[in-house]
């Protein structure tokens, strides 16, 4: 039966917001203050409804800005009525007149007292919020004045007309404290850095200008190749915090492990997983909502059965995050997606740390809120067992897993910045910023012992792989191992420049690897204690550092956001690893660089041929290096061999007379021609005795007759006695 319609009631309408003009971000960043028409409307940004409307005064809306708090909404209307609005009450707070010509840009600056604006009537006028008057009036520029902006520190204002200059006001002398010129069309929108020094300028002459505030000088100039009407600073989001190795796999039946890839944790919310060592971005994985401090891998095994030719199901790994949300995260790599969720620190996340005996049975935390928390992460292995490393269906629902804390203890005195397990997964090592390391039952967080010694705050930790010891770094530069039984210290490690920030251990136990606020990164003989090489890593801090398998690959991040992957001699990068070598004057990563291509060459030929292109660019005083270098190995019998080699590249690489004009080349030449001689004499005494092992071998009837040989094809052997 139909039954007739006799009304309608609107249960919902999308109503316009926006009619084009300005719009300005609320500090939250979920809502919005944009224009439309005369009226400015105030939108959740997630839903798209509009929270309040702002009544308008018939003209249009020329000018937004949000105060800082985000408690007031700044409108300019061509009408050249200035008003504050209350954004909770929708209420007009203040009013405040004086231009002459419609407003083309407001400012607040960072404490929210102050309000800027300019005007098409060629000047800047700088406001009391809460009095509503006029502190300051500039009238420089030549043109409309389109933008302004606070200093975020001093009391500066900088303001961008079409006049093409760009001013910096003084608001203490109440004068222009400098002009930038460089722009050659109206300059329309500026952006500040955090420390306020470094401004970012846009023009209608399609090129973004960076300037260095203090002293007016151009930073840089980069083309748009169109014009540019406003531009916003993300910020520095790449300084690298943590880096962890972790194996990525592809999705779809039979497929294989990828090569060895890194997750790098940001001063931003999101982790990237890059390939190595091209660092192409393979994914990234979304869910903090703060910069992410700390990570830890773990990878479990594939389930009993299971291969990658028969399924997805393969080996699973996981990624634990840390961050400053006070957040801990358990990710599948591959699948790209959070399996759990910790809650419970109430401050910055610095450390996490998986257990090693059994991966991922259980997963430590520390941070700013100085608690060391044990979670269970067991649920997470059993809801990921029937579909390990698999495409992510089936295996979790969409929302991740609640972690359970097992175990929490107020730990430190002051920050605890980073965590460990022992390899027994008997023992949790905490360093804090107290100058102390503590180490605990892991079953219930018992203190076991605290290791003191360091003079500064300590941090990183690490327990070796093998023995019952346990390294830290510190801020005062020094590494220290102690022993894990009864917390001595064994013995200290210096070398640093700076504070000692990461470290791990290689080699099975028998090398430590430390990074440091130098740039640096060491290897150290965990026995003699002394560095056995140096690499230079990064121009700034060396905050994140791991290894692979034995320490065969390193990966390291710092401040200045460069990743550095080391593994010229394993991959065998010849070229880079001898120029390394040469650079930093290191004649044993050298000698290693010269005795594997000798190893590894089939034929002598095989050898020069990779040896030559290493000498032959060098000129001056790297080359007359490179000959003493030559010389002292020729003193050696065990070196002899490479100082040979590398003497026949450079001989056969540069002319007699470019050689002859190296300064000190005549004493080279005259240490070089006794050891050279003695050694050609021992190899011609070893010879000779070969020719004596060749008669006791024929007198034995070992050696096959040489007619014989020649008739089944054998080559003639060197020394072969005739019957």
């Amino acid at each position: 039966m139909v039954v007739a319609k006799t009304n309608y009631r609107i249960e919902s309408s999308l109503e316009v917001f926006y009619t084009g003009g300005p719009a300005a971000l609320f500090p939250d960043g979920d809502r919005l203050a944009c224009a439309c028409g005369d009226e400015t409307k105030i939108i959740d940004l997630e839903t798209g409804a509009v929270l309040r409307s702002l009544p308008g005064d018939s003209e249009p809306v020329t000018a937004l800005a949000i105060s800082p708090d985000g408690r007031a909404v700044f409108s300019a209307s061509r009408a050249l009525l200035l008003r504050a609005w209350s954004a909770e009450t929708g209420k007009v707070v203040q009013t405040y007149v004086g231009h002459k010509a419609p407003v083309a840009g407001i400012a607040v600056d960072p404490t929210g007292s102050l309000l800027a604006t300019v005007s098409a009537d060629h000047s800047t006028r700088v406001w009391d919020v809460a009095g509503g008057f006029c502190t300051h009036s500039f009238g420089g520029h030549r043109g409309i004045v389109l933008a302004a902006c606070f200093h975020p520190h001093e009391m500066l204002l900088v303001t961008a007309s079409d006049d093409t200059e760009i001013r910096v006001w003084d608001l203490v002398a109440k004068s222009c404290r400098r002009v930038l010129k460089g722009h050659f069309s109206a300059v329309t929108c500026l952006g500040l850095s955090a420390d306020g020094w470094t401004l970012v300028s846009g023009s209608r002459d399609g090129v973004c200008i960076a300037w260095n505030l203090r002293s007016g000088a151009k930073l840089s100039t980069t083309p748009v190749l169109e014009a540019v009407e406003a531009l916003a600073l993300v910020g520095n989001n790449d300084e690298v915090t943590d880096v962890r190795f972790v194996e990525r796999r592809a999705s779809g039946a039979g497929a294989g492990p990828s090569p060895a890839c890194v997750a790098v944790a940001t001063n931003s919310p999101v982790i990237r997983v890059f390939s190595t060592p091209r660092f192409d971005c393979l994914a990234s994985l979304a869910g903090h909502s703060a910069a992410v401090l700390a990570l830890d891998a773990a990878l479990l095994a594939a389930p009993p059965g299971v291969n990658d030719g028969e399924s997805n199901r393969s080996a699973l790994q996981l990624l634990a995050s840390g961050s400053k949300d006070c957040g801990v995260r358990v990710w599948d790599v591959s699948a790209g997606t959070c399996l759990a969720l910790g809650e419970g620190h109430v401050g910055a996340v610095a450390g996490v740390a998986f257990s090693r005996r059994r991966p991922a049975a259980f997963l430590v935390s520390g941070g700013s809120d100085r608690l060391l928390k044990v979670w269970d992460t067991s649920a997470v292995v059993g809801a990921t067992a029937g579909g390990a490393g698999g495409d992510g269906d089936g295996t979790t629902s969409d929302r991740p897993l609640r972690l359970r804390t097992v175990a929490a203890v107020a730990a430190h005195d002051r920050d605890v910045n980073a965590v460990a397990v022992s390899p027994d997964d008997a023992l949790v090592a905490s360093a804090s910023q107290d100058r102390t390391a503590k180490l605990w039952r892991a079953a219930d967080l018992v203190l076991v012992a605290t290791l003191r010694g360091h003079r500064r705050g300590v941090w990183s930790v690490a327990f070796s792989p093998v023995d019952r010891l346990v390294a830290t770094a510190s801020a005062d530069a020094s590494l220290r191992i102690w022993s894990a039984a009864d917390g001595a210290c064994l013995r200290a490690l210096e070398g640093h420049a700076a504070s000692a920030l990461r470290l791990c251990w290689v080699s099975l136990g028998a090398q430590l690897v430390s990074a440091g606020a130098d740039g640096l990164v060491k290897l150290w003989g965990a026995r003699a204690g002394e560095a056995a090489a140096t690499l230079d890593a990064a121009e700034d801090k060396v905050w994140a550092l791991d290894a692979r398998g034995d320490g065969a690959q390193l990966v390291s991040g710092g401040g200045d956001g460069r990743l550095a992957y080391a593994n010229a001699l394993a991959d065998r990068d010849w070229t880079a690893a001898a120029k390394t070598a040469l650079e930093r004057d290191q004649p044993r990563r050298l000698l290693a660089v010269v005795n594997n291509v000798l190893e590894g060459a089939d034929e002598p030929a095989d050898a020069e041929a990779i040896l030559r292109p290493l000498v032959a660019p060098l000129r001056g005083e790297a080359l007359r290096r490179l000959l003493e270098t030559v010389r002292d190995w020729n003193t050696h019998a065990r070196s002899c061999h490479a100082a040979a080699a590398l003497l026949r590249a450079v001989l056969c690489s540069h002319a007699p007379g470019e050689l002859c004009a190296l300064p000190g080349v005549a004493g080279i030449v005259d240490a070089l021609a006794p050891y050279t001689q003695r050694h050609a004499a021992r190899l011609d005494r070893l010879a000779r005795s070969a020719f004596l092992l060749d008669h006791v071998l024929d007198s034995m009837s070992m050696l096959e007759p040489v007619d014989e040989a020649a008739q089944n094809g054998h080559a003639k052997p060197d020394g072969v006695l005739a019957g």
